[in-house]
């Protein structure tokens, strides 16, 4: 991938993770959950995170694929850079590694890697996606305590549900994408706080979970590795 694309990822994912409102302390919780916590501080040495991927669609073949978070150079105060491996092989894309990071920036990249896909699919703007995500953000979001499974072991959860497409009087525009989901789950108990983020286009109005659906993209944390 050529240096022009390179920038421009980047720029994607900056605009993203800073200089918006819902980077805001104290905005809503679900911001705080995510741009605003200290993801890493339960990581204590070198460590990769491990991500799955998963997608199923009614127009494409079903794609699989891993995602892995490098956290190297531990500080004392929970801090620590990182490094992405985004894909492999053709799909891969080239983020930029990130020094003295708090939090783990799985969920950005793939929020990155989402409204691409849809500006592709649809020929809308990116960033008019992004705005429609960062305002539903900022709204707050549905929120459920739960238990998840990671190696093994039942732990505590907490999931929150936004929609952000859902009251666009645009959305005739992405009819499609109009009531997609996004789900969030993080919890203390797995190591970068980041359990999953989840993707859902239902076939419908309204979705619960094991309903048909559309489209469903899924980020997972599998397991962990030394560095």
């Amino acid at each position: 991938m050529n240096k022009t694309v390179r920038v421009m990822l980047f720029s994607m994912l900056t605009l993203f993770a800073g200089g918006s409102a819902f980077a805001v302390s104290g905005f809503t919780e679900v911001n705080n959950a995510l741009f605003d916590k200290a993801h890493l501080k339960n990581i204590k040495e070198p460590t990769k995170l491990m991500y799955s991927y998963n997608k199923e669609s009614f127009t494409d073949e079903p794609r699989e694929d891993s995602i892995s978070v490098n956290v190297t150079n531990l500080r004392k105060t929970g801090r620590a850079d990182t490094s992405f491996e985004f894909f492999t092989g053709e799909h891969n894309r080239p983020y930029q590694a990130r020094e003295n990071q708090q939090g783990n920036s799985v969920f950005m990249l793939f929020l990155e890697y989402d409204v691409r896909q849809m500006k592709e699919q649809t020929g809308g703007e990116w960033r008019y996606f992004q705005k429609r995500i960062r305002w539903a953000l900022a709204d707050g979001a549905d929120k459920k305590e739960i238990e998840v499974d990671y190696n093994g072991e039942k732990v505590d959860a907490t999931q929150y549900v936004i929609q952000p497409f859902i009251d666009d009087p645009k959305n005739s525009r992405y009819k499609i994408y109009a009531n997609k989901y996004y789900i969030f789950t993080l919890s203390e108990a797995v190591p970068g706080e980041i359990y999953e983020v989840r993707t859902v286009v239902p076939d419908g109005a309204d979705w619960s979970d094991g309903e048909p659906v559309l489209i469903e993209e899924r980020v997972r944390l599998e397991n962990t590795e030394k560095l």
